[in-house]
């Protein structure tokens, strides 16, 4: 049709355009067919255009027979230009194609691998799909279509999974269906196919960084030596905000338990809200999840409680639970506790749950035997400052008892002897009144001594009169604020004597004092003490052995001492020391043999 236009718009101008000027107008029709509609037309169209041209422009009178050579070499080189053209515009044609399949692929390729969820994008991903083809009312389903009877229905699957459906209206013309089955549909497959594993994986690496926050705010409790209590009270906790990513549905709980060796269960942590005693110590007897874990020692999950019995069975039914896993906490290879995560929607919980729990139930094993390290090491250190102080003291009661007794004894022979000299004797007598003043010189001392090796005076009264008695013999006066009359342990008292009366004997040498302020008062089961003085202040505990065994002291009973003593701004010695001796926590016994796993 367009050759027929043209040349029924050229023929009657023949006369008046140069030869080859209506080829150019032929030459455009082959270009437009080509860009259009391919190159097969494209090729057809430049054949018939060189006969049109051949019969009404270059032989004459309109008749097809070209004798001239000149003319023929006319019609092969408009052939030439026209099959030409048409290959360079079908050319130009799918580079076209292709930009616009690029362009196409570059948004959907933006719109799916920059989504989180690429789900919630596909909508917009249908749109640019009917805007770069032109075709309306494009969807893409995420199953597959059951009414397809109005529609081109194209599967998205990566392997034998499916990702979902794209649904094109059945009117779209041929060219658009093939371009869609060939380009599009391949494309989309694939980048659904990496979006849903970028959005996975950037789930997985997120839970990961939470779980690792996480874990390292547990471990950093643990790393200041967190008691127990607090470090089960925190994974608890932890775990509890892990699972809150929308993984679980309905009520859950999570748990620390310990194994009693008389078979019972104690919970020492739980997310659960106001439990009663009975709810957090109860038997393990029976067929149930904790009585598994206990007899074998390996994580345990059951997807209904159902056919669960003995107490625990009883209890996880009086709370609505349906489901539950439980990982076992090892210590040294024995079974100690484990960690419960309890849902009360029946069937399985994630199948991660066992790999989740794991770090965290290392840490309670860590810190149960940390804390254990840590108790056992300072009731060493305080039994071996209790035993030192009874060395001390049962060498003052030698001294007292035996070598000062024998010592007075003999003071008393010497005065018995002089007393019986006849008085021509007054050299002898003065002799021995000499020797007599300086044994009850070396009997004063000795008794000095054995006082600062254990006053005498602590052990009968207390501590109270005890620091009286250092105040009085203070050579720098002490003001002294004294609330702690009832009697303490005998390595509390010795310690507490030892810092004051250490302080005191640093501020009377070193100080330039003129008052020192003592207080001693109980509060909340801790000995507080508190000697402050007004000296020229710039002490280095660091520098002087006193003190630091003094610190020492201080820290094997489980308290702390510290100085303050800016320069020119006196010194000021603060010791809390708790009245109950350290002890193995209870939460860090060793299980018994038969819960060995």
């Amino acid at each position: 049709m367009m050759i027929v236009v043209e040349t029924v718009v050229l023929y009657p101008l023949r006369s008046i355009v140069q030869p080859l000027s209506p080829g150019m107008i032929y030459i455009i029709g082959v270009l437009v067919v080509s860009v259009v509609w391919g190159t097969r037309l494209g090729i057809a169209t430049s054949v018939a255009s060189t006969l049109a041209f051949a019969i009404f422009h270059v032989a004459p009178s309109g008749k097809l027979a070209v004798s001239d050579v000149r003319e023929l070499f006319e019609v092969a080189v408009f052939l030439v230009v026209a099959v030409a053209t048409s290959v360079a515009a079908n050319v130009f044609r799918r580079r076209i194609v292709q930009a616009e399949e690029s362009d196409l692929t570059a948004d959907m390729a933006r719109l799916l691998l920059h989504a989180d969820d690429p789900a919630q994008v596909l909508p917009a991903v249908a749109q640019r799909i009917a805007d770069a083809l032109e075709v309306p009312n494009v969807a893409i389903d995420h199953a597959a279509a059951s009414d397809v009877d109005r529609q081109w229905a194209f599967p998205l699957r990566a392997g034998a999974t499916s990702l979902g459906t794209l649904l094109v209206p059945s009117g779209a013309p041929e060219p658009t269906v093939q371009r869609l089955r060939e380009r599009v549909v391949p494309s989309l497959t694939s980048l659904l196919e990496a979006g849903y594993e970028r959005a996975a994986m950037m789930d997985s690496l997120g839970r990961l960084a939470t779980e690792q926050a996480a874990l390292r705010r547990v471990a950093t409790l643990m790393a200041r030596g967190g008691p127990p209590p607090e470090v089960f009270d925190a994974i608890t906790t932890e775990l509890h905000g892990l699972l809150a990513d929308g993984t679980l549905q309905g009520q859950y709980s999570t748990s620390l338990l310990r194994y009693e060796p008389d078979n019972m269960v104690t919970v020492l942590s739980t997310s659960l809200s106001g439990p009663t005693p009975e709810q957090l110590h109860w038997s393990a007897e029976g067929e149930n999840l904790l009585a598994l874990v206990r007899d074998t020692g390996r994580p345990a999950r059951m997807d209904s409680l159902e056919g669960a019995t003995g107490p625990a069975a009883a209890l996880a039914h009086q709370l609505g639970i349906r489901s539950a896993v439980v990982v076992p906490i090892t210590i040294e290879g024995q079974l100690w506790g484990a960690a419960t995560l309890a849902s009360d929607q029946p069937g399985p919980l994630p199948p991660d749950t066992e790999a989740r729990f794991a770090n965290f139930v290392d840490l309670a094993a860590t810190a149960v035997a940390n804390a254990d390290s840590r108790a056992e090491l300072a009731a060493s250190r305080a039994r071996l400052v209790a035993a030192t102080d009874k060395a001390r003291q049962r060498i003052e009661r030698e001294l007292h008892d035996n070598a000062l007794q024998q010592l007075i004894g003999i003071g008393l022979q010497l005065g018995l002897a002089q007393a019986s000299l006849s008085p021509e004797l007054d050299r002898t007598k003065a002799e021995l009144s000499n020797a007599v003043y300086g044994l009850n010189n070396v009997v004063d001392n000795m008794r000095e001594i054995s006082r600062g090796i254990h006053p005498t005076l602590l052990a009968d009264g207390g501590l109270h009169p005890a620091i009286k008695s250092l105040a009085r013999k203070s050579p720098v006066p002490v003001e002294l604020d004294i609330h702690a009359e009832q009697r303490m342990p005998p390595v509390i008292e010795v310690a507490a004597y030892h810092v004051v009366s250490e302080a005191l004997t640093n501020t009377a040498e070193y100080a330039h004092a003129s008052v020192v302020q003592v207080e001693a008062a109980m509060r909340d089961g801790t000995l507080r003490l508190s000697i402050h003085d007004d000296g020229v202040g710039g002490a280095d505990p660091d520098r002087g052995s006193g003190l630091t065994a003094l610190r020492d002291r201080v820290e094997a009973l489980g308290g702390h001492l510290t100085i303050t003593s800016p320069t020119g701004s006196g010194t000021l010695l603060q010791a809390d020391i708790p009245i109950e001796l350290p002890e193995p926590h209870p939460d860090a016994d060793r299980p018994s043999q038969r819960h060995r796993p």
